[in-house]
């Protein structure tokens, strides 16, 4: 039991990018259920990179006392290293025990190279950190991820961050 949300800049007003509307047409639309998904409060038109926005829509359409548990999220949007490191940050505290977050395209292109290169390998690093100082003078690198995380598997141009048994937490 479940739902499907998702949020989608194609949909946002037409007109510049400098004015915060998106020239490029709405691509959504051409989806045959496009006004239901509008109608339902699952389809949500905004920018995905913009945690204000994110956190209204977790807040007023996903978060609702009668909405089934996040148990998978899907990150198929920029291909920027520092809007994917958002996304987990982001959505990975409020998935439920063993559910999954999926980020796609980190192919290795100069705009994704930090997400692979630099934080992909420090959150693996804390993944299989021991917690001994003695043995190893290390700290973690992110301490608000590593008490949720159970593993990371990664693939071509995908990983998939699995949480662990901790309760989700905002």
């Amino acid at each position: 039991n479940g739902e499907c949300h998702s949020i989608e800049i194609a949909c946002i007003e037409q007109g510049p990018r400098k004015e915060g509307k998106w020239p490029w047409g709405n691509f959504a639309e051409k989806n045959k259920r496009y006004q239901q998904y509008l109608d339902e409060d699952r389809l949500h038109c905004g920018d995905g990179s913009d945690v204000n926005y994110l956190d209204e829509v977790w807040r007023k359409s996903m978060k609702r006392p009668d909405a089934p548990p996040l148990k998978i999220v899907v990150d198929d949007g920029a291909h920027l290293s520092d809007q994917m490191a958002q996304t987990v940050f982001f959505w990975f505290p409020k998935i439920e025990p063993r559910g999954f977050l999926i980020v796609e395209d980190i192919q290795p292109i100069s705009e994704a190279n930090a997400f692979r290169t630099q934080f992909l390998p420090q959150l693996m690093k804390d993944l299989h950190y021991c917690g001994d100082p003695k043995q190893s003078p290390d700290d973690l690198c992110f301490p608000t991820l590593f008490p949720l995380l159970a593993s990371i598997h990664c693939e071509m141009h995908i990983c998939i961050f699995e949480r662990n048994d901790t309760p989700s937490k905002e």
